[in-house]
């Protein structure tokens, strides 16, 4: 029963706090249609600049990674990416959503790519393999006269 009365608890929580951000919402509307805009502009506009610069070989196994020599440098880097990478996984995923702007399998691609955790490759790999999603990241690469992404044989 104590697992019951924790989820009671975490869910009153959650709906005290939704009815008071959508009473906020409602008088700073323009603050939540200016966050809404611009998130969605610079989540295209991001993905479209890391499709144009990802490798084309990236999706290959033979694709090397560099990485930075010093420590402080990479652990910095890295707590960034992981951020910014769970970031666009999440909005990618709201994006997903029908009714909601935006594309949102590229945008969880994005975040996949940015972030750090073990089989990010072979989940990206799984991602881009789905034809729309390749078509339209070589769509973007054309655009900008980029090389295709290759592909491994299955």
């Amino acid at each position: 029963m104590w697992l019951f009365d924790v989820l009671q608890t975490c869910w009153q929580g959650i709906s005290e706090w939704s009815v008071s951000f959508l009473k906020w919402a409602g008088v700073n509307w323009e603050i939540v249609v200016t966050v809404s805009v611009s998130s969605f502009v610079l989540t295209i506009v991001g993905c479209v600049v890391m499709i144009t610069y990802l490798p084309s070989n990236y999706f290959l196994g033979s694709h090397k990674e560099r990485r930075i020599i010093n420590p402080f440098a990479r652990f910095f880097v890295s707590i960034i990416k992981n951020i910014v990478g769970f970031l666009l996984i999440v909005v990618g995923a709201l994006m997903s959503v029908p009714g909601v702007p935006g594309q949102g399998l590229l945008t969880i691609l994005a975040g996949l790519i940015i972030s750090d955790f073990p089989g990010k490759k072979r989940l990206a790999r799984r991602i881009i393999r789905i034809r729309t999603v390749y078509l339209a990241a070589n769509k973007i690469r054309l655009f900008f006269k980029r090389q295709p992404l290759e592909l491994e044989e299955t």
